[in-house]
């Protein structure tokens, strides 16, 4: 009980501890349940385990599953395996959830990044039953010390009846301070000149009597390796670092750079690398998640800081982490999504956001959420509020998929996240389509020439063509605009 007691340091809520297996038998069928976390660590996960073992011995409990962004398969698909989801709402993690929703066996709602805790707040999903989070330890006033996470908890907290609290011993009590835990309201958010400077208290105030039960556990994160090389993600953060160097020519930037918001994924970290071995420095960074390549831009004495939402570490990183953590602290924040994805913060801080996607069209727009319009992968998430926020609003992905056989830029996408008045920068390993003052037919011409792939541009380019000669303010064949994706699925290519 020593370490317990240097973990819970308020001792009224010492026999609140339970088992994993009690806080299971605490879930009701039908009931929201909110949580937090990203698909790689700060989520909890014994309690959700715990609850897919009873489902599956008793059944009989479906639950809505609320968080803003996506979750690790330890909480979506140990669930969706058993059957344990009626509603998702917010992003998908899971492969099994995701096929589960594809299926139609279970509901997706998708939510929009910042915007769905408010919306939570306000009603609009009905009431909270229980928040699960993922804790380092609690307070002597009986407050919740965050782990590697922020992102949604202080709204899912407040909204909800009952609180369960998972303290994972794997993280360590010196996490206490990275954290600025702070609420939006109707005032203007103080988050002005230096970013580090805290506008709020570095834990999560709950009332300690919503607080059923505290689960201790000692799970291990079971993240995603290093990933590999990847030429298309280097071409890509070369032909910004080209980009921002003209910028900065033309008097558009200064040095040091505007605050930097890039996605995550393996494509996103040869990115991000990229920008961070330019000749660029003293880098700002505003992210959903601080990933291996920012702790090594951090590493390499090239960053002034870094805010964001929180970790995503593979094992090597944590560890680097963790070894040198009173460092990284002095560099660096997590917030709560609401603050991070904040509109207002995004357009004073003067973001430049960078956000993945699956395939953009010869308009500018863009989809990031569903292959060939049906098929959900994740959703939108954080890229709503960046791409309608940011100082310079920029897409990245590969010019194809499937080893060739599928382009991503086609005349019509398939499924609209992002319009073209949310896009001004087009960018694959072919090159950057900068579509900032242009018209429709000079977009659609700058789109085929700089990000097409070879095999498609005269494709594109006919298309172009026909439609130019048709009257109207946008080039567009309402018969053929569907015609790439109609040939992938009558021949699994979209090639002649």
């Amino acid at each position: 009980m020593g370490d317990i007691r240097e973990r819970i340091r308020h001792l009224g809520s010492l026999d609140k501890i339970i088992t994993a297996d009690a806080a299971a038998a605490l879930f009701r069928d039908g009931m929201k349940v909110a949580t937090s976390g990203n698909p790689l660590m700060g989520y909890p996960r014994a309690t959700f385990r715990a609850l897919s073992e009873r489902i599956k011995k008793e059944g009989g409990i479906k639950i809505d599953l609320l968080c803003a962004g996506p979750l690790g398969s330890e909480v979506e698909d140990v669930l969706a395996d058993v059957g344990g989801i009626r509603t998702r709402i917010g992003a998908i993690g899971g492969e099994k959830l995701r096929g589960a929703i594809n299926r139609g066996e279970v509901k997706f709602i998708e939510g929009k990044g910042g915007q769905l805790p408010l919306q939570v707040k306000r009603g609009w999903y009905g009431p909270v039953d229980m928040a699960v989070v993922e804790a380092v330890g609690l307070t002597e006033e009986g407050h919740i010390i965050p782990s590697t996470a922020v992102y949604d908890s202080p709204e899912w907290l407040e909204a909800a009846s009952a609180v369960i609290v998972e303290i994972n011993l794997n993280r360590p009590l010196g996490l206490e301070g990275l954290h600025d835990v702070c609420q939006r309201g109707a005032d203007p958010i103080p988050v002005v000149g230096n970013p580090l400077k805290r506008i709020g208290v570095p834990y999560f105030s709950v009332d300690p009597m919503k607080i059923i039960g505290i689960v201790v556990s000692d799970l291990a994160d079971k993240p995603s390796g290093e990933g590999k090389p990847d030429r298309m993600g280097d071409e890509i953060g070369l032909h910004l670092v080209d980009f921002f160097h003209r910028e900065v020519a033309a008097g558009r930037l200064r040095e040091p750079l505007p605050p930097i918001e890039l996605g995550v994924g393996e494509l996103a970290g040869h990115v991000m690398r990229k920008i961070g071995a330019s000749d660029f420095t003293n880098f700002r960074f505003h992210l959903p998640a601080i990933t291996d390549p920012v702790l090594e831009i951090v590493e390499a004495g090239k960053v002034e800081w870094v805010s964001g939402m929180a970790l995503r570490l593979t094992p090597g990183a944590w560890g680097r982490f963790l070894k040198d953590l009173e460092r990284y602290k002095k560099c660096m924040v997590l917030r709560p999504v609401t603050i991070c994805n904040s509109p207002e913060v995004i357009q004073r801080f003067g973001v430049i956001a960078i956000n993945g996607c699956l395939e953009m069209d010869i308009q500018g727009q863009v989809n990031s959420s569903h292959v060939l319009g049906a098929k959900i992968l994740t959703g939108i998430a954080g890229s709503y509020d960046f791409s309608r926020n940011g100082l310079y609003s920029i897409f990245v992905g590969p010019s194809t998929a499937k080893g060739g056989k599928i382009s991503a830029i086609v005349p019509m996408v398939s499924h609209v996240d992002h319009t073209e008045h949310d896009v001004d920068i087009l960018v694959t390993e072919q090159g950057l389509a900068d579509l900032r003052g242009l018209d429709p037919r000079e977009k659609a011409e700058t789109i085929i020439r700089q990000c097409a792939h070879p095999d498609f541009r005269e494709m594109l380019s006919d298309y172009l063509e026909r439609a130019k000669k048709e009257p109207g303010h946008i080039p567009v064949l309402m018969e053929e605009a569907g015609s790439f994706h109609a040939k992938l699925r009558q021949t699994g290519s979209m090639k002649k």
